[in-house]
């Protein structure tokens, strides 16, 4: 018996021995981390599995505490897993993140029971880690394919419905700038005008579009010429590294302010016919951000986006077709209305125009056939005044239809200089206060002589209150009053004209500088003019910077003109600064009266010009004078003449045929150089605009006179040349 029992003793200790290798055999094969612990998180076990998971060997993790694989964000969790384990209760699958012993993390799934004494006490805690970092890898792909199929549906919806083109392309900005998870994105696009002329838009996704406001627009550089030339999507790692990078003025890189940019992805966008709509470019301040994945993502919506751009231009141009042709259809009756107004007020202004251009002609004809006839004193005196004041009115109108032509074509030219605006009206004033007599008007002029200086043209500026007060003097009735004045109101000065006239009509107020307009345009209209004077005073006022407004009075009956011009920053120190600034004003639509002083007796001209009664004239003034005259009708016989004659100034045409005064002034000048002479030369002529003048000076001409010449100015610039010539 008891060999019997000795031998089963036996048995039952090597069957126990057997097990137990077994069950630790198959614990250190086991892929798995298995680890035991004490309650105090003292590890007491550690299989190989644990080592392949973790890194660390069984003799160097053993007798250490379990927190040394828990990252310090997650120390708790060894708190709450002891609780449960003390409480008798399992942890299944608690998926957490632990340490390796190179620093990097592990996904894991723990699952934890507790260890019992025989006595049935927790002694101690058994746990399990898998590492699940491929599982984890393998869903969070999925979830970010399931994410862009979301997105690329979303967007596919949004683009087949979508069919405004800054919106759609807006919405494919962001949502490829989501996809790549780029830091920004941007699309950038030809669009085109009314005109059918191409330019870009760009959108931008990511960061504020402030961001890229003050950049410019990207050129076809050697980094992003490809793309706009369609030639293949570029995934650049870090764009700094690339051989196409920095090459192009003037930042050779990127501007200053410019978002940070190491991975660069550029899409070209185009469409069915082979047009290179525009490119979507993506940045990211860290290297390699892009993969060859993304590219093909973005390579699909960009297609896509193509096919809705199109579709969006092409309902953009029908919409446009269809509102063009309702457009057109509605508004037939009032374009056939406005066509007919147009062609009525065509008619009336050319009827206006030949009738006031004719009326002063019939004075200027008739009064000169009478001139043939034996006349008495009184009676020629009244001739040639009338002639010459319907003489200047003509050219009054012509400068007047001149000017209205270098204002709608931008050729008007203003010659900028510091202008006291006192000495303008003033000037003006005296111009026209014989017309205010005439009918007994009485001029107020109220002056604040302390006002400043304004920057601008001071013949301009006098033909603006010319016009002001000529058309206030024109509609005030006789024995009515007309008052000037002039004040400074903070940073500008104020020009006032009011009168005592009939006033503006309250429907035509709005109309009163409006060139071509008048109240009144019939024939039988009770006032003269081509309505063109307050169309030329709104357009100079407004070349120099201010304003000018109309209104009816509000006291008496009357209009009131005001002009507002800002005053200049900086103004003379001294009175002697201050004369030398004074502007060269010249009477606008005044007389100057012909006397012969200063002297030019004996004075030998040279007069050129190819119209005989313009040399006929200037013979008789300068004779009057007592000047000696030889006069030429072209280049050739002035340049002939030079030859055997020695003028001591020339006075000269500039429009001559074949060879004009410019050609003529240039082969005299060249002739002179470096005979130490130089011969005076005046260019009278017809051409006289402030451009005309410069081109005049710059040929070779000491002084320029437009046509037609006040005779008392040519003696004065004659005399001034002559005597300094001497």
């Amino acid at each position: 018996m008891n060999k019997q029992g000795d031998h089963q003793e036996i048995t039952t200790t090597e069957n126990f021995s057997l097990e137990a290798a077994w069950l630790a055999a198959i614990i250190e094969s086991a892929e798995d981390a298995i680890v035991s612990k004490t309650l105090d998180s003292i590890v007491t076990s550690w299989n190989n599995g644990a080592n392949r998971v973790f890194g660390y060997t069984a003799e160097e993790i053993i007798g250490k505490s379990i927190t040394i694989l828990i990252p310090p964000d997650r120390q708790n969790e060894e708190a709450l897993i002891l609780d449960k384990i003390r409480k008798g209760e399992r942890i299944e699958h608690y998926e957490t993140i632990r340490l390796r012993k190179d620093g990097t993390t592990v996904e894991v799934s723990l699952s934890v029971s507790p260890i019992k004494a025989p006595d049935g006490k927790i002694i101690g805690a058994s746990k399990i880690a898998r590492d699940i970092s491929a599982r984890k890898q393998i869903e969070k792909s999925l979830q970010e394919q399931t994410e862009v199929v979301e997105t690329i549906y979303r967007m596919g919806q949004m683009l087949s419905a979508e069919l405004d083109l800054h919106k759609l392309v807006q919405g494919v900005t962001d949502a490829a700038t989501d996809l790549t998870n780029a830091h920004f994105g941007s699309f950038f696009y030809n669009i085109l005008n009314e005109d059918g002329a191409s330019y870009m838009l760009y959108t931008l996704s990511g960061v504020p579009i402030e961001n890229f406001a003050h950049f410019p627009m990207p050129r076809t550089t050697d980094l992003f010429g490809p793309t706009f030339r369609g030639e293949g999507t570029i995934c650049i790692d870090d764009v700094k590294k690339d051989e196409r990078y920095g090459k192009s003025s003037p930042y050779y890189g990127m501007p200053p302010g410019h978002l940070p940019v190491t991975s660069y992805l550029a899409v070209p966008v185009i469409s069915r016919s082979g047009e290179v709509i525009g490119g979507l470019f993506f940045g990211h301040p860290e290297a390699g951000k892009f993969t060859e994945r993304h590219a093909q993502i973005i390579e699909g919506i960009a297609a896509q986006a193509a096919i809705a751009m199109d579709n969006a231009r092409l309902y953009e141009a029908a919409q446009k077709s269809i509102q063009e042709r309702e457009k057109l259809l509605a508004s037939e009756q009032e374009a056939r209305k406005l066509a007919e107004s147009a062609s009525r007020t065509k008619d009336e202004f050319l009827g206006l125009l030949s009738h006031e251009l004719r009326t002063p002609l019939n004075a200027i004809l008739g009064w000169s056939r009478m001139l043939g006839s034996r006349l008495d004193e009184a009676t020629y005196t009244r001739a040639v005044d009338s002639i010459e004041r319907n003489a200047k009115l003509q050219s009054r109108l012509i400068d007047d239809m001149l000017d209205v032509s270098r204002i709608i074509s931008g050729k008007l030219r203003l010659d900028a200089q510091p202008v006291d605006l006192t000495m303008v009206i003033n000037a003006a004033v005296d111009t026209l206060r014989p017309a205010a007599e005439a009918k007994n008007i009485r001029v107020y002029v109220v002056l604040d002589y302390s006002a400043g200086l304004i920057l601008g043209d001071a013949t301009r500026l006098q033909q603006v209150v010319w016009n002001i007060l000529s058309n206030a003097i024109k509609f005030t009735p006789k024995d009515g009053s007309i008052q000037v004045a002039l004040e400074r109101i903070n940073s500008h000065i104020e020009v006032t004209v009011s009168d005592s006239g009939i006033g503006i009509d309250e429907d035509f107020l709005p109309f009163v500088f409006d060139r071509f307009r008048q109240a009144d345009s019939t024939s039988s209209k009770k006032y003269g003019g081509l309505g063109l004077g307050l169309s030329i005073v709104r357009q100079l006022v407004e070349l120099h910077g201010g304003t000018v407004e109309a209104n009816n009075r509000e006291d008496v009956r009357g209009a009131v003109f005001i002009v507002k011009l800002p005053v200049m920053a900086v103004h003379p120190k001294s009175k002697q600064q201050a004369n030398e600034l004074e502007p060269n004003i010249q009477a606008v639509g005044g007389v100057l009266p012909f006397d012969c002083p200063p002297s030019i007796e004996g004075t030998k001209i040279l007069v050129v010009d190819d119209e005989p009664d313009a040399r006929i004239l200037l013979r008789a003034i300068l004779e009057q004078c007592g000047a000696e005259i030889k006069t030429a009708e072209n280049a050739a016989q002035t340049l002939l003449l030079l030859e055997e004659y020695e003028p001591d100034i020339l006075v000269s045409d500039i429009g001559m045929p074949e060879v004009d005064g410019y050609e003529l002034i240039g082969k005299i000048r060249k002739k002179e150089k470096g005979s130490g002479k130089r011969l005076p030369a005046v260019a009278l002529t017809a051409f006289a605009r402030t451009e005309d003048r410069l081109r005049a000076l710059s040929a070779g001409f000491n002084m320029h006179i437009p046509k037609p010449v006040e005779p008392a100015e040519l003696i004065v610039v004659i005399a001034n040349l002559t005597k300094s010539s001497l």
